[in-house]
């Protein structure tokens, strides 16, 4: 078993909540190749789902956070620069916003695709990206309302409610059809990839978690096991490696 180690990887401690959704991709059927498979491990305090359940006060009450899904469920692994690869067809995609959660929470789509935002729930959203205000600007989402935002280039977009920012709504345009959801287990299986140097990435509460070269066609039936170190981690790596100069 091959382990992979980042030391710069980073994971978020924000609280998310809501469910995903990874689309189905007939492009991933190519002849022959590797199938590249293996084991994404998350820091201890990243598996905890008891971040998923709780209450958000409001003036006239407390209302229940309806969530689906556990830790795994943002997390996904992509092998991007694969020789041959080629983008998932553009779509419309909607996603719900009710009982202060959103679903799906992860959305995983090529380029032109259309996210439609429809609110399903009792309480206005304050919808962005903000940290790429000129993809998808700030804009009130009244109850009953749908908002549609074209993601025309390739790269991770975060939306984010301004009054309840536990909402965290990931669109992963990518331009390669190699990329697997992460089961409970934290295990992936990405099929029919050809000899190639590629660049495999996990994605994990809306970051780049960690990224890894491979050169698929040495792996055969060999699993990878990856392992996303967090802050601590790393900021004690670094202090050891200080020390030890």
């Amino acid at each position: 078993m091959k382990t992979l180690r980042n030391p710069v990887s980073r994971v978020s401690r924000s609280l998310v909540l809501g469910a995903v959704a990874y689309l189905s991709l007939a492009g991933n059927a190519h002849a022959g190749g590797t199938t590249v498979r293996g084991t994404v491990k998350m820091p201890d305090a990243s598996r905890s789902t008891r971040l998923y359940h709780g209450y958000w006060r409001l003036e006239n009450g407390n209302v229940p956070v309806q969530t689906a899904g556990g830790a795994k469920a943002e997390t996904v692994v992509v092998l991007e620069n694969v020789k041959g690869a080629h983008p998932p067809s553009a779509r419309t995609i909607t996603i719900e916003l009710g009982g202060l959660d959103a679903r799906p929470r992860l959305v995983i789509t090529g380029p032109g695709s259309v996210i439609e935002l429809k609110n399903t729930g009792k309480v206005r959203h304050e919808l962005s990206t903000p940290e790429k205000p000129e993809v998808m600007h700030l804009e009130t989402l009244a109850p009953g309302q749908t908002r549609r935002q074209r993601f025309d280039a390739v790269g991770d977009y975060v939306i984010r409610d301004s009054e309840y920012p536990h909402i965290m709504i990931c669109v992963l345009v990518v331009g390669t059809t190699y990329f697997s959801a992460v089961d409970d287990k934290g295990s992936f299986s990405i099929a029919n990839v050809p000899d190639s140097t590629a660049t495999l990435k996990v994605w994990a509460r809306g970051k780049w978690v960690a990224e890894q070269q491979l050169e698929t066609g040495s792996l055969g039936k060999e699993e990878l096991t990856i392992k996303v170190v967090s802050q601590r981690e790393k900021e004690k790596a670094e202090q050891e490696a200080k020390a030890a100069e």
